[in-house]
C-alpha cells in the first residue's frame, strides 16, 4: 500500500516551503536547483528554487547501513564522510562529483553500478518532500526493515521535481569492499556484444558491466574500437575469482587492456557522460541493446557517445544537439517495442517541446497526471514531464 504522511520540516527546509507559497501567491513557477550543473539554465520567467543550503548529514548509522542526508549535500562530500565510517552509497550518476543528493535522485539517472545495485530508486528507503502547497510530506521509512509504502518515493525519484522538492533522503548503504578491480577489453561491435553475452551466460554478476562506443573508449581508456568494461567489488579472493571467470568466458576474441584502472575510469565516465549536451536513455531489452542504439542514431543522428549497462538494457546515447521532433519520432518507434525513452539532459527549449518522459501509456499517463494534481495542485513546479 502506498503511504505518505505530513512531515514537520527543519527550519532550513521550511524556507523551501515558504518560497513555494510565495510563488503560488505571485502565480509564478519554480525550477528546483541544487548544484546547478545538470540543468544549468533556468527557463525565462521561471524562478530558481535553491536547495544547496540543505547540505547536512543529519543521521548516519553505519551498523544499520543507513544515512539521512539533505538534498543539497554534494555526492563527493557525502562519499568522503561515509568512507570514514567504512560504508559507501551505490549512487554513481553521470555528471559532476559535486552533484547533490537531491539532484541525483530527482533525475533518477542510473550509472554503471546499477548492474548490481539497482537504480537510484533502489538506494532510497524514504524521502521528505515539500509538495506544491509548501507542506512537508514523508514517504517511506528510515531503516532497511521499513519498506512499506515505498511506491510514492519511487515516483518522486526520477520525477525531475515534478511531484515536489526532495529536501531529505534516507538512503541504503553498503560496507566498503576490500577489493575494487576493473578490467576492459576492446574489439568490433559484434565481438564485444557476443563477449558480454558469454560473460553473463556463465553466471557473472559484476558490480558493473558496461559497453562503450569508440569515442567513449578512446576518451576513457585511450584505445580504439568498442569496449567491454567490467568492475568487480567485494572480498579480494571473490573479486579475483569472478574476474577470472569473466576473462575465461570472453576468451581471445577481444584485446585485453592493461593495467587494472580500479575505480579511476569509472569516475571519469561520470564526467564524460554527464558532459554530453544531450543525453537520451532508452530502456531496451538487454538482448536488443544494439537495436536501441541503431534506432536512436536513425532518428537523432550520429551519437557523440554510447554507454550501455547490458544487464539492465539501459542504453545512454549522447548527442551534441537534437530536435524535439527527432525525440518524438524515436519515442514512437521505441514504443512499438515497449521501450521508454527518457530525455535526461537537453536545453530548456527541447525539454519543453519534447518532454522529459514524453507521452506514456494511457493508464500510466492518467496516473501521472493524477499524482501531479495531488502533489502540485497549483502547478508551481515547472517540469515538462510529458511534453
Amino acid at each position: 500500500m502506498t503511504r505518505a504522511f505530513p512531515a514537520p520540516l527543519t527550519p532550513a527546509a521550511s524556507e523551501v516551503g515558504a518560497e513555494i507559497r510565495r510563488a503560488i501567491a505571485d502565480a509564478a513557477t519554480v525550477q528546483l536547483r541544487g548544484a546547478g550543473t545538470w540543468w544549468p539554465e533556468i527557463p525565462l520567467g521561471v524562478r530558481p528554487l535553491g536547495l544547496s543550503h540543505l547540505n547536512r548529514i543529519s543521521g548516519l548509522q553505519p551498523a544499520d547501513l543507513v544515512v539521512t542526508a539533505g538534498a543539497g549535500c554534494p555526492l563527493d562530500a557525502l562519499a568522503a564522510t561515509l568512507a570514514e565510517h567504512g560504508v559507501w552509497l551505490a549512487l554513481d550518476p553521470p555528471g559532476s562529483p559535486s552533484r547533490t543528493v537531491g539532484g541525483a535522485l530527482s533525475s533518477g539517472t542510473p550509472g554503471p553500478l546499477a548492474a548490481r545495485y539497482g537504480s537510484p530508486r533502489d538506494q532510497v528507503l524514504g524521502l521528505t518532500v515539500v509538495a506544491g502547497n509548501g507542506a512537508g510530506v514523508r514517504m517511506g521509512g528510515r531503516v532497511v526493515k521499513n519498506v512499506a509504502g515505498f511506491d510514492l518515493a519511487k515516483v518522486v525519484v526520477g520525477g525531475q521535481g515534478a511531484f515536489g522538492a526532495i529536501v531529505e533522503a534516507h538512503l541504503r548503504l553498503h560496507a566498503l569492499p576490500a577489493a575494487d578491480r576493473s578490467l576492459a577489453w576492446t574489439g568490433a561491435l559484434r565481438d564485444v556484444a557476443a563477449a558480454a553475452t558469454r560473460a553473463l551466460s556463465v553466471g557473472a554478476a559484476p558490480a558493473a558491466l558496461e559497453i562503450l562506443s569508440p569515442p567513449l573508449t578512446h576518451a576513457l581508456l585511450g584505445a580504439d574500437g568498442w569496449a567491454l568494461a567490467v568492475r568487480e567489488m567485494g572480498g579480494r579472493a571473490a573479486v579475483d575469482e569472478d574476474l577470472l571467470a569473466v576473462e575465461k568466458a570472453i576468451g581471445a576474441t577481444l584485446r585485453r587492456l592493461a593495467p587494472d584502472a580500479g575505480a579511476a575510469h569509472w569516475h571519469r565516465w561520470r564526467g564524460m557522460v554527464g558532459g554530453w549536451p544531450v543525453l537520451l536513455r532508452v530502456g531496451a531489452d538487454p538482448a536488443a541493446w544494439s537495436d536501441a542504439v541503431a534506432l536512436a542514431e536513425e532518428h537523432c543522428g550520429s551519437a557523440a557517445g554510447v554507454s550501455v549497462t547490458v544487464i539492465r538494457g539501459t542504453v545512454r546515447v549522447g548527442l551534441a544537439t537534437v530536435e524535439p521532433g527527432a525525440v518524438r519520432a524515436l519515442r514512437t518507434s521505441a514504443a512499438r517495442r515497449g521501450w521508454p525513452v527518457v530525455l535526461d539532459r537537453a536545453d530548456a527549449g527541447v525539454r519543453a517541446a519534447a518532454g522529459v518522459w514524453g507521452a506514456l501509456q494511457p493508464g500510466t499517463q492518467r496516473l501521472t497526471e493524477q499524482l501531479r494534481r495531488a502533489f502540485d495542485p497549483n502547478g508551481v513546479f515547472a517540469v515538462p514531464l510529458l511534453g
